[in-house]
Formats: C-alpha cells, structure tokens, sequence
C-alpha cells in the first residue's frame, strides 16, 4: 500500500513561548530562589538572542540554545540543582512544544542567604 502523507499547515512557535516555558521550568525547581538579570553583555553577544529575566534564547544556526541565569538557595547542592534545571527545561520544551534542545547553560549568579543565617 502506497500511503502518500498531505501537509495540511505548518505550526509556528514565537520565541518568547520557549522562554516562558523555560522561565516556568525554571521555578519549578527546588533550590532556585529566582532567576537574575541576564547580565547586559551576553544579550549584545548573541546578536539574534530574546532576553527576558534569567532566560537568554538562542536561536542561530537552526538549533535551540538557553543561558538560564539563577540565583540560589543556600545550602543545596548547586552541581545537582543545575542539572535538574538542564533536564527540566530540555523536558518541558521537547514534551510541550517537539522542538529538541541543543544546549542548557546554567549560570549561578549569587546564593541568597537570608538576614542573620550563617555562611
């Protein structure tokens, strides 16, 4: 049997959707206090980047890349909080959208330590 498969549209994903369900798998992650500033010279490095709070996307060379910019809780361990946000944001954008991501960076910019707790 000859099955002949007819495209009937095509479905585009704008970029600020991948950074918004990059910023909420983020989040969801225990340890991460929030996400910090992109610093403003990474944004002018990647020349075609979408920048929001702690999320650059990028998307030269037709792969899908994200610098996730966090600051911590104090007392996790930050090698494991970091890769359980590589693996959330990979899931979330490959379960919610089908697009497979090429890289997940993650930047710890600070820990945050509440008033009187000890270092």
């Amino acid at each position: 049997m000859n099955e002949t498969r007819e495209s009937i549209g095509r479905i585009e994903v704008v970029p600020e959707v991948l950074v918004t369900i990059a910023r909420y798998a983020v989040q969801g992650i225990e340890g991460v206090q929030q996400l910090a500033q992109v610093p403003a010279d990474m944004a002018r490095f990647f020349q075609r980047s979408l920048r929001q709070d702690g999320v650059l996307l990028d998307l030269s060379e037709n792969k899908v890349r994200f610098n996730i910019y966090v600051i911590m809780a104090p007392h996790v361990n930050l090698l494991e909080t970091s890769r359980a946000i590589q693996h959330a944001v990979s899931e979330a954008i490959d379960t919610m959208v089908g697009i497979p991501v090429d890289a997940v960076n993650v930047f710890v910019e600070d820990v945050h330590y509440d008033k009187g707790e000890v270092v």
